[in-house]
């Protein structure tokens, strides 16, 4: 199995999955909807666990995609949720709907990137909520509480596996740059969720073979399928430097749309 030479539309069959280790530098807040919420999941066979869904991973990831994408002058105006271009390199990596973008193109394009929800290593214990109180600015003193929030602990370590379907060489060094980038994780990541963000390794097949939850089952282990240097994979192809990834794929990306809008 090989990295393909170029992106395609119609699906090759080839899967590159790369497992993500996240370690909360600082408390964090994952949530769903209620502000108080710790996102927790009582699992069978591996107990209570902190959880982060994909879709909070793949939000994130995204726009880290997008704002390199934006400093190289490709597609600047692209923006989530409703003014996607439709013909970037993140909007062929992370899909989109043509008839609500700004666009109002007919195609539609499919996720390249696929994931799970990354689960905690270690058990839940106890959650101890945070509280924050109003400071008067004369005296320094405090009052009444403003808000209780529940946090993640810090140093609570997470583990997913991000997958990328029908990977070329520039896709790959686009994707993996910047996972390395993602810093903080959670609501108000402004003041709270910095992290720390590892690669633990590489495995492309025909399938998605990995699963952190199976990991964790001691079903499937990751560490027996995975090698941990991407230049093993590439049979001696240079790794292009992201700039020049994302100016390549670009290019790609916009003739491949021209074919798929009908274009000469």
């Amino acid at each position: 199995m090989k990295l393909l030479s170029e992106p395609a539309l119609l699906s090759k069959g080839a899967y590159l999955q790369i497992p993500v280790k996240i370690t909360l530098l600082d408390e964090a807040i994952i949530r769903s909807n209620e502000p108080e919420e710790v996102l927790t999941f009582k699992y069978n066979d591996l107990g209570n666990r902190f959880i982060i869904p994909w879709r909070k991973i793949k939000g994130k990831l995204r726009r880290l995609v997008l704002e390199k994408q934006r400093g190289l002058n490709i597609e600047s105006q692209c923006a989530l949720k409703d003014d996607l271009c439709m013909k970037c390199p993140t909007c062929f990596l992370f899909g989109g709907t043509g008839e609500t973008s700004s666009a109002k193109v007919s195609y539609n394009i499919l996720s390249r990137i696929y994931g799970e929800t990354f689960i905690s290593e270690k058990e839940v214990g106890d959650i101890t909520p945070y509280t924050a109180n109003a400071v008067r600015e004369q005296d320094l003193t405090t009052g009444q509480a403003l808000m209780s929030i529940l946090t993640v602990p810090k140093e609570t370590v997470f583990r997913g596996v991000v997958t990328l379907k029908d990977p070329t060489l520039e896709m790959v060094a686009v994707v993996v740059d910047n996972i390395k980038r993602l810093s903080r994780i959670g609501a108000r990541s402004v003041e709270w969720g910095r992290v720390q963000t590892e690669i633990e390794g590489y495995h492309l097949s025909d399938r998605e073979d990995l699963s952190i939850y199976l990991d964790f089952q001691n079903k499937t282990k990751i560490e027996s399928k995975v090698k941990k240097d991407l230049k093993e994979l590439l049979s001696g192809q240079n790794i292009p430097s992201v700039d020049e990834a994302y100016k390549t794929l670009d290019q790609q990306v916009k003739g491949l749309i021209n074919s798929l809008a009908g274009g000469s």
